[in-house]
């Protein structure tokens, strides 16, 4: 699988772009920003976007979406319905220094146990509310894309409104912990960590 990790944004969130080597069909997670790294990869990678996922409705991994539409408005969008609105929330849009955004319609509504296909690759989605309502990882076979549910030892932030500390450990628990411990970790921000190392050694879990 091909796998660049750009760092977007004035909070340095990670987007990705993902693709399979062999049909070319392609792959954006959290357009954070406006940013000519994001077509120049697909460029170098010779990719065919299909889809546009989002991880969770925060701004700062949303900033750059319609930049990204723009480029590719076949690219199908695709997030959890529970955080359609979040883009509009006043208190958030002043913390991150952004201007709100419409309330978003998915084309595909992500929930548990989705699949999205890029060309042999299969991902399935691992909803892990806590951090937001909707916020959902990304797995395939070795990896996962964990958004803000689980950082290099550490976890999301609970502190905003519709947020659930509670919920996010319990949901890391029994939906990302339980993944085999090679699994590589790609978060939203920050350095990649393995499902074993956190597992046994992330202070927050």
């Amino acid at each position: 699988m091909l796998n660049r990790k750009l760092r977007l944004g004035l909070l340095g969130t990670n987007c990705y772009i993902l693709g399979d080597e062999e049909s070319r069909h392609g792959l954006i997670i959290d357009p954070a920003a406006i940013s000519n790294s994001i077509p120049e990869t697909v460029t170098e990678y010779h990719l065919d976007v299909k889809y546009i996922v989002l991880t969770h409705g925060h701004l700062d991994h949303l900033a750059g979406l319609e930049y990204a539409r723009k480029l590719y408005p076949e690219a199908k969008l695709c997030f959890h319905p529970a955080d359609a609105s979040l883009s509009e929330n006043v208190e958030l849009v002043s913390y991150l220094g952004m201007s709100a955004l419409p309330t978003l319609a998915p084309d595909i509504p992500l929930s548990e146990g989705s699949t999205l296909e890029l060309g042999k690759i299969k991902f399935s989605v691992i909803s892990i509310p806590g951090h937001t309502p909707g916020g959902i990882c990304l797995y395939t076979r070795g990896y996962l894309f964990s958004g803000d549910t689980l950082f290099n030892s550490g976890i999301g932030r609970s502190d905003f409104d519709k947020s659930d500390t509670e919920a996010l450990r319990q949901n890391i628990v029994n939906g990302l912990l339980s993944l085999p411990p090679e699994t590589l970790v790609f978060p939203g921000h920050g350095r990649e960590t393995t499902i074993g190392k956190e597992k046994t050694g992330n202070p927050f879990i």
